[in-house]
């Protein structure tokens, strides 16, 4: 995930047994237009490593070419895509550098266990400053700054029952001249409060997450609340953009969307500090995934 003052977006790659699909989508944040590119595999077919530290991560066809090349053990990863015009979506190229040398950049790792016995998903998230451009067709190319943008890479390997939900909300940006990135999930343990992923990364700081209540009284598209019952997260997301798909096969269905919007509200981190944040930028993803 990336973010500017320009720009939000993400760049994932999801990979099972049945199919393995990757998707790139950017918001422009002056004109909240939307971008949305994906290509969808069958299993095996899309190049997924076994290491993190020293890696490449690619779905290479024609229309749609994506590869990160992760170089985690040099404080480096590197995205490149090379979208061709196709479905009425202009073309896109883009070459973004993820950054995790500097002092402000954390990383964070987790293993959950799962509702089912001897099943986890472990977690492995990494913040960090990107630079690099994003050319689309005719437009004036979009730089990110080092200094202003940044960025989140997460990567996880889960076990998936036959149905699965999740709801995640991730928020990247400055706050006060500072890489602030919180994500916050609902929880995959059958313990919430003794397992889960919540975290809020800010400040040098690591910051464990209580579990949390999402609830959306107003509809997809309204305003969300975000809230947990120890008073460290009173959020409200505002959704702008909608990125919605729905895919029915033989043997699976999936549904899910991604929007992006702002969130007001505060939180309060491991020494104390309440963060206090208005039209702060992210994403919350709602997934249906049945097998």
């Amino acid at each position: 995930m990336f973010c500017d003052d320009d720009v939000i977006g993400e760049v994932s790659f999801f990979s099972c047994y049945l199919f393995s699909q990757m998707e790139t989508s950017f918001w422009l944040r002056g004109s909240n237009e939307k971008y949305s590119y994906r290509r969808f595999l069958p299993a095996r077919f899309m190049h997924i490593p076994k290491h993190i530290q020293y890696s490449v991560t690619a779905c290479r066809k024609r229309h749609r070419y994506a590869r990160i090349f992760s170089r985690l053990s040099h404080g480096k990863l590197h995205v490149d895509l090379d979208f061709l015009t196709r479905d009425s979506r202009p073309s896109c190229e883009s070459r973004l550098d993820l950054d995790i040398t500097d002092s402000e950049s954390l990383d964070f790792t987790s293993v959950l266990p799962y509702f089912v016995s001897r099943r986890c998903q472990a977690i492995f998230m990494q913040t960090g400053s990107v630079d690099g451009w994003i050319s689309l067709a005719y437009k004036p190319d979009i730089l990110l700054k080092k200094e202003s943008a940044v960025g989140l890479v997460d990567i996880r390997k889960s076990y998936l029952g036959v149905k699965t939900k999740r709801t995640i909300a991730c928020g990247l940006g400055k706050y006060n001249n500072k890489k602030l990135v919180f994500k916050i999930n609902t929880s995959v343990a059958p313990d919430s409060y003794k397992h889960n992923e919540n975290v809020l990364l800010y400040n040098s700081e690591r910051t464990p997450l209580p579990p949390v209540q999402i609830t959306r009284p107003f509809g997809l598209m309204k305003k969300w609340i975000i809230q947990d019952t120890e008073g460290m997260i009173d959020l409200v997301f505002n959704p702008i953009s909608q990125n919605h798909k729905k895919i029915n096969a033989v043997i699976f269905r999936t549904e899910y969307n991604s929007i992006y919007g702002t969130f007001d509200g505060t939180l309060v981190s491991a020494s104390g500090d309440e963060i206090k944040l208005k039209n702060f930028p992210g994403i919350v993803k709602k997934y249906n995934v049945r097998v």
